[in-house]
This record gives structure tokens, C-alpha cells and sequence, in this order.
């Protein structure tokens, strides 16, 4: 993956982050709405029965009857979320609790401190709760006797359902998180398998067609516009190679009509020409032989005719070996490019053929392209490198062919573009019989031409 992420990453990536941001505003403002709900429901509960036992405990302590008020707020413990719930008289001092064991003491000095605190806050009934909305403590007062007044306190904890609520919307959060998760997941996978692979599928096969390989994995299939790309890309390519495959052959045939043409040339250069030199050769060595008898003046005239026609009928014969050389399969390789690098030495630079076991080949049109390639190479180390020497090496490697064509001179510009005509020919020839030319230095400092050829078996 490069960076920044594909849209197939990003999309499902913002669609989760976007999810979770959702989800957890929704559970604050859920958790938020149930405790204020919560609350209310509370306030209410500790309004309406601080009233009710108010009226309750006036009406008992009127009458004396505080066993039956006493009974009457124990009763009281069973309500939901209540900590504790007090009568108290005009001293402070409590009548009747939930609990039964506070009776007799300061109401401030117990556990409802918080609701005694709200005694005599204008003398009316309150309802308070705290920072934390943890608890809520209510006061309401009663008359005793003509000009007392007691208090209902009452105190309830909201600490367990706050932490109920907590784990539920958490629970809920949790479940939201996972969806979302999972609807991102199969976004991805929606865009990733739709779309993406078969996309990068589809660019693996034009990068393959434009580099000239053959090992793309196949095209992607469908009836959307992915598969009608790769199946428009899949005509265009066949078209394409059915061109390509065209031009190589006849690409191949311009070069054996070349051959061809070369190979006649040669053999008339070698029938024709080379015999009628030959022949004029001879009949000077008979004319030099009668002229030592009737006129020894014209003898030296007449042998450096001699030297000249066996000159010409040397020259004669290096060309038409060079255009037409012997027949190339089997050992003739070998016999070719040993008689290559003999002429060579001719030409006043050493030159020398490495072949340590016999190299036979039995395809004329893989023999006649490495010999080509190798007079191809040794004709440029002639022309622009000024070697002192030259070495042709030809070796079998297993199932490879493996020849090679180095010198001494001034070596080889490695750039890209490098290189004539006759570089590209040379190449070009490897490519049609199915080898690799490489071209580099060579160990003694000049330029190495390597050519490779997998036989298949």
C-alpha cells in the first residue's frame, strides 16, 4: 500500500470513524436523557412520599400512637432506591427510621445529615440533590401540637441505578461499535473484492503487455464497468499481440531473405568470381613459367600479377566465408566462429575461440543468428573500441547456450540508450530466437557481450 491509503482503505476508514463518532455522541446523549429521567423519577418518589409520611406522622403523633408510626416507616424501606427515611420532632431528635436503631438521636449526627439540612429552609417542604446526582435528600414539615413543627426526612441513593444505567448504555455502545465495525469491514470488502482487486488485476495485465510479459494473472470478469473494461482491454490486447505477432514474422522473413540474398552472394563470390580468379592465377603461374624461357625481363612484371590475383582470390574467399560461412548446424558453429576469429588475426589483432567441449547445434536458425551476433560484436570492437585483443567463447550450460564476445579496447558506454544500429540488431536477433543479450564490461576493462540461450527440450 502506497501513501495516502487507496479509496478502498480510506471510504470504509471515515465510514468507521464517522460511525463511532455517531455512536458515542448517541450514548452520551442516551445515558445523559435516562439519568435526567432517572432523576425527575426520583425527586418525584422522595416529593410525593415525604408528603405522604408528613401527613402521616402529624396524624399518628396527634393521637400518640408512635408504634403504629414507627411501623409504618420501617414499612417504608422496602422503596426502590430509598437509604433511609426518619421522622423527626421539634428538637431534632428522631421518632421513627427505617432502620429502627437511630431512634432517639440528632437527626444531623446520622446518615441523614444531608436531609436535616434542609430543615428550616423557609420553613417549607425541599427537595434537593447533590453535585454528583448520587443521592437526593428531601425535608417536609408537619405541625405538632398547637405550635411545634416536625420533619419526614427522607434520603435516597441513586449510585447503583446510575452505574445500571452506565452498563447498559455501554453494553449498547459496544454492540453500536461492532456493527459499525462490521458495515465498515464489508464496505471494504464490497470495494476491495468488487472493485479494487479486479481493478489491480486489470493494471497488473496493461503493465504486463506494456513491459512484454507473458505471466499476467487473468483478467477480471462482470457485467459492470470493470468487465466491460477488461474485456475491451482484453480485445485491444489480442489485436495487439496478433500485430506484434505479425510484424515478428515478417520481421523474421525480411532477415532469412537477407540471409538468403547474403548466402548468394557468398557462394557466387566463391563458384564464380573466386574460380575465375583462381583460374587467371593459374594461367599466370604457366605464363610466368614460359616467360623465365623467352623474355626473363617481364618474369618479376608477371609474378606481381601473380601476388596480386592470389590477393584478390584471398580477399575473395573472407567475404564469401563472411556472407555465406559454412553450414552452421552440428559442429558447424564451432568451425564458423573458429574461422571468425582466424580471419580476424589478419587484421593485425589477436583474437582467439574458447570452445572447451563440443557445443553442437542442431537448429540452423539458432546457429546462423549467434554467428551473426558474434561478427556483429567483433566488427564494432574493431570499428570503436581499438582492442589489442578479442576472445569468442561458446559453452553449453545444461539446457543453455551460452556465447560470449569480449575485448580489451575502450570499453562500452552503459547508458540505456546506448549503442547503434548493430547493438539493436544484435538484440534484435536474440529476441527472435528466444535469447538474452547482455552488454557490459568485460574483466580485462573493454566490453563483454554476453548472448543466452535456453534450448527447450
Amino acid at each position: 500500500m502506497h501513501f495516502p491509503p487507496p479509496l478502498r482503505i480510506i471510504a470504509p476508514l471515515l465510514a468507521l470513524a464517522f460511525g463511532l463518532v455517531a455512536t458515542w455522541f448517541d450514548y452520551r446523549l442516551n445515558l445523559d436523557l435516562d439519568l435526567a429521567r432517572h432523576l425527575a423519577e426520583v425527586r418525584e418518589r422522595a416529593d410525593s412520599n415525604g408528603r405522604r409520611l408528613a401527613r402521616l406522622s402529624e396524624r399518628l403523633l396527634a393521637s400518640g400512637d408512635r408504634e403504629a408510626l414507627r411501623a409504618d416507616v420501617e414499612a417504608m424501606a422496602d422503596l426502590p432506591g430509598l437509604e433511609d427515611a426518619a421522622v423527626v420532632d421539634a428538637d431534632g431528635r428522631i421518632v421513627a427510621d427505617t432502620s429502627g436503631t437511630l431512634v432517639g438521636q440528632r437527626a444531623e449526627s446520622t446518615v441523614l445529615a444531608e436531609a436535616a439540612a434542609l430543615i428550616g429552609l423557609a420553613g417549607t417542604a425541599a427537595v434537593r440533590h447533590d453535585e454528583e446526582d448520587k443521592s437526593v435528600a428531601s425535608a417536609h414539615p408537619f405541625r405538632i401540637g398547637e405550635h411545634a413543627t416536625g420533619w419526614a426526612l427522607l434520603e435516597f441513593d441513586r449510585a447503583e441505578a446510575i452505574a445500571a444505567a452506565q452498563a447498559d448504555a455501554g453494553t449498547q455502545l459496544c454492540w453500536m461499535a461492532s456493527a459499525m465495525a462490521l458495515l465498515s469491514g464489508a464496505l471494504w470488502a464490497v470495494l476491495h473484492f468488487g472493485f479494487a482487486s479486479r481493478l489491480s488485476r486489470l493494471a497488473a495485465n496493461v503493465r504486463a503487455l506494456g513491459e512484454g510479459k507473458g505471466d499476467a494473472p487473468e483478467l477480471p470478469s462482470g457485467d459492470d464497468e470493470v468487465g466491460a473494461l477488461s474485456n475491451a482491454f482484453a480485445a485491444m490486447s489480442a489485436r495487439l499481440r496478433e500485430r506484434e505477432a505479425e510484424q515478428v514474422r515478417l520481421e523474421r522473413e525480411v532477415l532469412e531473405i537477407s540471409e538468403r540474398e547474403r548466402r548468394n552472394v557468398g557462394h557466387d563470390l566463391h563458384d564464380g568470381l573466386g574460380q575465375r580468379l583462381t583460374a587467371a592465377s593459374m594461367t599466370t603461374n604457366a605464363l610466368i613459367a614460359a616467360l623465365k624461357a623467352d623474355a626473363p625481363t617481364l618474369v618479376e612484371r608477371g609474378e606481381d600479377i601473380g601476388r596480386q590475383l592470389r590477393d584478390a582470390i584471398a580477399e575473395t574467399r573472407s567475404l564469401s566465408h563472411g556472407l555465406a560461412p559454412v553450414a552452421l548446424v552440428d559442429d558447424g558453429l564451432m568451425i564458423a566462429l573458429s574461422t571468425l576469429a582466424s580471419g580476424t588475426e589478419r587484421s593485425g589483432v589477436r583474437c582467439v575461440f574458447e570452445c572447451p567441449s563440443p557445443v553442437r547445434v542442431a537448429d540452423a536458425e539458432i546457429a546462423g543468428h549467434l554467428y551473426r551476433i558474434a561478427q556483429e560484436a567483433m566488427n564494432n570492437a574493431l570499428k570503436h573500441a581499438a582492442p589489442s585483443e578479442i576472445r569468442i567463447a561458446l559453452e553449453r550450460r545444461d539446457e543453455t547456450i551460452v556465447m560470449e564476445v569480449d575485448d580489451d579496447g575502450d570499453g562500452f558506454d552503459e547508458a540505456p540508450n546506448a549503442g547503434g544500429i548493430g547493438l539493436h540488431v544484435m538484440r534484435y536477433r536474440a529476441h527472435l530466437i528466444g535469447g538474452v543479450l547482455e552488454i557490459g564490461s568485460a574483466p580485462a576493462g573493454g566490453t563483454r557481450i554476453v548472448c543466452r540461450i535456453t534450448l527447450s527440450l
